[in-house]
């Protein structure tokens, strides 16, 4: 009897361990990285990472090494910060399992232990559908967390390589059917959008003040004239030459639309170039679009120039300037010589500004995103093209007015000869009064406000006036 009791405590305390042993549950298995499930062929793509859990993440990067073939990481100009990847094709992964792979990226500042990661380290990124092919693919990843602040920062981009389990044979890398355990890691320095719009606008702010410079020292006795009409109130030297219808004038004091047109364009460009090369740390290639539109402009000025002259013919001017019928000052260029000619609004050079500045426009929107895909609507750049022609074309051709104020000039020189010639000629005189009081018409349209019409009115045959005397 003692023995069998012996015996079942025994059993007892034997079966008591297992019992609370099977009352222990059993440890969880350890979980891995899972990528996002991809979206079906039928359904709209859906930008975002949902696989991430950052713990995992960092566990994994802390205990595997990159063996992703990846080419150098660069990042583009866009205002959130995008960054490029391209990724070679991994030998061991067919074709068709490349076609349909998807992928996930995440940063983490440079300078951190690769061994060391954790979960607060690591930032997301969104993915934008790529566009496989059969040996490479671009992948664009969406950071806008790291772009804080004015300085560049170096990081360390990560791009996991995840495939679809529905597609292909099972690959026996393939971890839970849903990521492959390879990875691709590389460094990259990141300039922020403040800098880079910085760069952009102290770039334009450099080149527009040297050309201000400049113009105050071509531009000097014009400055001075200026100072005798406004007295007081006249800006410095400098400051008159920070206008750009100072800048962009012409040999006649006018403000040429064509000349205005290149300094916009060479403005704007130069400005869209600083920020994306600040943007991206490379040169940037121009469109052909942007090539188009600067070669439209710089060819419209060339000819413009090469029709520039004066309206009047050499003995006619001489005339006009010498009995002081005309301001031998130094006309001051206006906002409206832009549109202005001949006295009136040219609808054809308001369409060629217009459309100007509406291509500038699209420069600074558009161009600072893309500049190397840059594009404008073929009409639009037509249209431009046209409007230069028909500027070229316009001041090129004869104008009226200036060839009938040249004849009736002509007329009055002729009658002047004739009274200086015979004083007693009362026929003469009375050609040269009646050209003196015709010629006023024309001579308020073509110049303007540098005609003096009070010393028409008294004008005699063989009156001139002196030289004007510099102060």
């Amino acid at each position: 009897m003692l023995r069998a009791s012996i015996a079942g405590l025994l059993l007892a305390l034997t079966a008591l361990p297992l019992a609370v042993q099977a009352q222990v549950p059993a440890p969880a298995p350890a979980r891995v990285i899972q990528c996002s499930a991809p979206v079906p062929r039928d359904e709209p793509w859906r930008v975002g990472s949902g696989f991430m859990v950052m713990e995992e993440v960092a566990r994994h990067l802390n205990s595997s090494a990159p063996a992703l073939p990846l080419k150098p990481v660069r990042q583009t100009s866009k205002a959130v910060p995008t960054l490029e990847i391209t990724v070679a094709r991994p030998d061991w992964l067919t074709p068709v399992e490349w076609r349909n792979a998807f992928f996930e990226a995440v940063v983490y500042r440079d300078g951190l232990s690769p061994v060391d990661l954790q979960a607060g380290d690591l930032q997301r990124g969104t993915v934008l559908p790529p566009s496989p092919h059969d040996d490479e693919t671009t992948v664009a990843a969406l950071f806008p967390s790291i772009d804080r602040g004015w300085l560049p920062s170096s990081w360390q981009v990560v791009l996991f390589l995840c495939l679809d389990p529905t597609q292909g044979a099972v690959n026996p890398r393939r971890a839970n059917g849903r990521e492959l355990r390879v990875y691709a890691r590389q460094p990259l320095f990141v300039s922020t959008l403040r800098l880079s719009t910085a760069v952009g606008l102290l770039t334009v702010l450099a080149a527009y003040l040297a050309l201000a410079f400049a113009a105050a020292r071509i531009h000097a006795r014009q400055y001075a004239h200026s100072r005798r009409l406004l007295g007081d109130g006249a800006p410095g030297a400098f400051g008159y030459a920070l206008r750009p219808t100072v800048i962009a004038q012409d040999s006649f004091g006018y403000c040429s639309l064509s000349r205005f047109q290149v300094l916009l364009f060479t403005l704007v460009l130069a400005g869209v170039y600083a920020y994306v090369m600040g943007r991206t740390g490379e040169l940037p290639n121009l469109s052909q679009s942007v090539l188009t539109l600067l070669g439209v402009t710089l060819t419209g000025s060339t000819l413009a120039r090469l029709t520039e002259g004066s309206v009047m013919q050499t003995p006619n001017r001489l005339w006009l300037f010498g009995t002081g019928v005309l301001d031998p000052t130094p006309r001051l260029p206006r906002w409206t010589d832009l549109v202005e000619s001949d006295g009136e609004i040219d609808v054809t050079r308001v369409q060629a500004l217009l459309f100007s500045l509406f291509a500038a426009v699209a420069l600074v929107v558009s161009g600072t995103g893309d500049l190397e895909n840059f594009t404008l609507p073929d009409q639009l750049v037509t249209l431009i093209g046209i409007s230069q022609a028909v500027y070229v074309a316009g001041r090129a051709l004869p104008r009226d007015s200036a060839k009938r104020l040249n004849e009736e000039i002509a007329t009055i020189r002729t009658a002047e000869s004739r009274v200086l010639a015979d004083p007693a000629d009362a026929q003469a005189r009375k050609e040269f009064e009646t050209a003196r009081n015709a010629i006023a018409s024309s001579l308020r349209d073509v110049f303007s406000e540098r005609f003096c019409e009070p010393r028409l009115r008294g004008l005699q045959p063989g009156d001139r006036v002196p030289p004007p005397v510099e102060a």
